[in-house]
C-alpha cells in the first residue's frame, strides 16, 4: 500500500509538471504577443487590462481542464498559476477578475470542492497583487512572486479544509495535491514571471538603444539646425538620419510644404503631393502612395514646439506597416522631439537676438544725450566770456553729431573712435586749458582694428570730469591700448582725486553715473558677464579703468 502511494505521489508531480510546461509555452506566447508590448508601459489602459484579463483566464481555466482529476471528485491543477501572475503583472484589478472568472468556471464543474476552489482563485489573484506591490519598489522579482505564489497556495490548502466537506475528504486531498501543488505551481509563477522579466529587460534596452541612436542623430544634426529648418538645412539632416538611421529613404517638410528627400529612387513629386495632404491633420501615422508601380510606406513624425507650433514634418521610409514595431516608432517620435527642440531653440536664439539688438541700441541712446548735455554746458560757459571759442567749439560738436549721424554701425574701426574722442576732447580743452593733458598710447597696426562703437568717450569724459576736474592743478589722462593673452586690453588711467574706498565700493556695486554703467552693461552684452569693466583706484593718486576685448571679438577690416 505504501507503495502504491507513493508511486501516485510521483505520478502527480510528473503530471503536474507536465500542466505547467503548457502554462510557460503560454507565457512565452504571451510574452511574443501585442498584448504584452502594450503591458510594458507603466500606465495600463482599460483596453490593456481587458486585453489582460482574457488572456490570463483563458490560461486558468486551461489549468483547470489539463488538471489530474482525484476522487472523489476534486482537481489537481495549474489553475493558480493564471490568478496569481494574473494579479502579479496586472494589479489587484486585472487579479481578482481573473480569480472571479477562472473559480466561477471551477464552481459550475461541480464537486465538494468546487466552493472553496471558486474562492481560492480569487485570494490568489488578490495576494498575487500584494506580492509585487511590497517587492521592492514594485518591481519584477522572481523571490518576491515565489514567495507570493507559495502564499497563496497555503491559502488555497487553508481555505479547502474550511470550505470543503465532508472533512475527512477535505484532509485526504490536502494531504495529496498540498505540496505538489504548492511546489509545481510556485515555480510556474516563477517561470511566467521570469519569462516576463527577461522580456521587458530586452524591450528596455532596446529602446535605449533607439533613443541613443536618436540622440546621437540629434547631436550631429544640431550644427545645421542652428541656421533655421529651410530647403539647404533640412538636405543636411536628411542626409545625416539617413546615414545613421540606415533608413532607406528620410523626407523632411517644413511647416510651408516638402523641403528635401534623400534615399532609395521613388517620385518624389507624388511624394511632395502626399505630404501636402498630410499637413491638413499633422499627427504620427504612416502615409502610403503608389511609386513606379510600387507601394510605398512612410512613417510620419510632425515637428511642433512647446507652443503646439506646427514646424514641419519628417518621414522614415518602412518596407511595409507590417514592419513597424514599436521600437521604430519610439525612434521617430524621439528623433522628432529632438528636432522640434532644436527648431524652438533656434527661434528663442533669433529672439534673443533680437532683445540683445535692441537693447544694445538703448544703451547707446542713453549714452550719447548724456554727452551732449555735457557739451551744451561747457560751450554755455563760453558764450559770454569767448564767443569766438563757443562759435568754434558749437562746429566742432555739430562736426562730432554729423558724424555720429552717418553711422550705423555698432561697430567701429579703433581710428574712427579715436577721431570721435579728438571732438570730444576739443571741447574739454577749452573748459581745462592747460590743466588737462591728453595722452594716446595706442599701435598703428590697431587702429584698423573695429571696437564697440561709442565705448572710449565715456571712460575718457568720467576721468576728466571725476578725476581732473576737481584737482586744482589739473592732471593728465592716457588712454592705452595693448595685446594681451586674452585678447585686446584697453585702458583710461588718470593722475586725478582718486576715490576713498567707501565712495569706491558704491560706483562699483552701484554704478550711480550713466556713463561708466551703460559702458559695462554693453560690454557685458557684447562679451559676457566677465568683460565688464574694471576699477582701480588711490585716493589723491587717480584712477584706472580698464576692460578687455576678447580675441574673438575682434574685427579686422
Amino acid at each position: 500500500m505504501l507503495i502504491t502511494v507513493e508511486r501516485r505521489d510521483s505520478l502527480l508531480y510528473v503530471q503536474l509538471l507536465e500542466r505547467m510546461a503548457l502554462i510557460a509555452l503560454a507565457a512565452y506566447i504571451y510574452n511574443q504577443s501585442h498584448i504584452f508590448k502594450n503591458l510594458i508601459k507603466d500606465e495600463l489602459k482599460i483596453t490593456d487590462k481587458i486585453g489582460m484579463i482574457v488572456f490570463f483566464s483563458v490560461v486558468a481555466i486551461i489549468g483547470t481542464y489539463t488538471g489530474v482529476n482525484l476522487e472523489p471528485y476534486a482537481i489537481a491543477n495549474t489553475r493558480p498559476i493564471g490568478a496569481i501572475a494574473a494579479g502579479y503583472v496586472g494589479g489587484p484589478v486585472v487579479g481578482i477578475a481573473v480569480g472571479l472568472i477562472s473559480g466561477t468556471h471551477r464552481y459550475f464543474i461541480g464537486g465538494f470542492t468546487a466552493f472553496a476552489c471558486g474562492i481560492a482563485a480569487i485570494v490568489e489573484g488578490i495576494t498575487g497583487a500584494l506580492a509585487r506591490r511590497y517587492s521592492k519598489d514594485g518591481a519584477f522579482s522572481v523571490r518576491s512572486g515565489f514567495i507570493g505564489a507559495v502564499v497563496a497556495e497555503c491559502l488555497q490548502m487553508l481555505i479547502l479544509l474550511i470550505f470543503s466537506r465532508p472533512l475527512d475528504d477535505a484532509v485526504n486531498l490536502v494531504t495529496i495535491i498540498g505540496l505538489p501543488m504548492i511546489l509545481i505551481n510556485s515555480f510556474g509563477v516563477v517561470i511566467f514571471i521570469n519569462i516576463i522579466q527577461n522580456a521587458r529587460n530586452e524591450y528596455n534596452i532596446l529602446s535605449a538603444m533607439q533613443s541613443q541612436k536618436a540622440l546621437n542623430i540629434a547631436k550631429r544634426t544640431i550644427g545645421h539646425m542652428r541656421k533655421g529648418l529651410n530647403k539647404d538645412t533640412a538636405k543636411s539632416v536628411a542626409e545625416i538620419i539617413h546615414e545613421m538611421s540606415n533608413n532607406s529613404g528620410v523626407f523632411i517638410g517644413g511647416k510651408d510644404g516638402f523641403l528635401t528627400y534623400c534615399g532609395d529612387e521613388i517620385d518624389q513629386e507624388t511624394l511632395s503631393k502626399s505630404v501636402q495632404a498630410y499637413y491638413k491633420s499633422p499627427k504620427y501615422v504612416v502615409i502610403k502612395f503608389i511609386s513606379n508601380n510600387k507601394e510605398i510606406f512612410f512613417i510620419c513624425a510632425p515637428l511642433f514646439t512647446s507652443t503646439n507650433s506646427f514646424e514641419g514634418v519628417i518621414g522614415l521610409k518602412v518596407k511595409s506597416e507590417k514592419n513597424i514595431n514599436s521600437y521604430f516608432w519610439e525612434f521617430a517620435k524621439d528623433l522628432s522631439e529632438f528636432l522640434s527642440t532644436q527648431i524652438e531653440l533656434y527661434r528663442l536664439n533669433n529672439l534673443a537676438q533680437e532683445a540683445f539688438t535692441a537693447e544694445f541700441r538703448a544703451l547707446r541712446a542713453q549714452i550719447e544725450p548724456h554727452f551732449l548735455f555735457n557739451a551744451l554746458n561747457t560751450i554755455s560757459s563760453f558764450c559770454r566770456t569767448n564767443p569766438i571759442r563757443a562759435r568754434e567749439l558749437i562746429i566742432d560738436l555739430s562736426n562730432y553729431f554729423r558724424q555720429t549721424l552717418k553711422r550705423q554701425e555698432d561697430f567701429l574701426s579703433l581710428k574712427d573712435e579715436l577721431d570721435f574722442l579728438q571732438s570730444y576732447l576739443s571741447i574739454e580743452e577749452a573748459r581745462f586749458g592747460d590743466r588737462l593733458k591728453f595722452i594716446v598710447d595706442i599701435p598703428q597696426n590697431m587702429l584698423n582694428m573695429k571696437v564697440p562703437a561709442f565705448i572710449l568717450q565715456p571712460i575718457v569724459e568720467n576721468s576728466i570730469k571725476h578725476g581732473i576736474l576737481p584737482k586744482l592743478s589739473g592732471g593728465s589722462v592716457l588712454l592705452k591700448a595693448s595685446c594681451s593673452q586674452g585678447g585686446i586690453l584697453f585702458s583710461v588711467e588718470d593722475t586725478g582725486v582718486g576715490m576713498k574706498e567707501e565712495r569706491f565700493k558704491e560706483v562699483v556695486n552701484k554704478w550711480p553715473g550713466i556713463g561708466l554703467k551703460n559702458v559695462s552693461e554693453r560690454l557685458k552684452l557684447l562679451y559676457g558677464d566677465q568683460y565688464k569693466l574694471n576699477i582701480t583706484t588711490s585716493f589723491n593718486e587717480g584712477t584706472r579703468v580698464s576692460f578687455l576685448i576678447p580675441k574673438g571679438g575682434l574685427i579686422n577690416e
